[in-house]
């Protein structure tokens, strides 16, 4: 009788969960309000949630790890893309005002 390997959370799905959590915080939270407002706090926020979603692929290729951690952390750390999708949909729709 051959071994089983059993599945189990690896640092690489706890890392990509809290790349995804800080991205969610990041995009709802208004403990992290500048954020939004510079260039390059922005451009940290793109690449930290470009980086959450690369581990989270990986992860999701990998066949020993478990699976829900990494679909919560590809969820939250997609959060600054969808944040932008429904700004973008509520500007052309008139819900938002664009200027005031």
């Amino acid at each position: 009788m051959q071994g089983i390997q059993a599945r189990r959370y690896s640092s690489w799905s706890w890392l990509a969960l809290g790349i995804g959590i800080i991205c969610l915080i990041c995009v709802s939270g208004q403990l992290f309000q500048i954020i939004r407002g510079n260039f390059y706090s922005g451009l940290l926020l793109g690449l930290s949630s470009m980086a959450g979603f690369i581990m989270s692929t990986v992860g999701l290729m990998r066949r020993s790890e478990k699976k829900a951690l990494l679909w919560i952390a590809l969820v939250s750390s997609l959060s600054p893309v969808f944040y932008k999708i429904v700004i973008f949909v509520g500007f052309m729709s008139g819900s938002i005002p664009f200027a005031p």
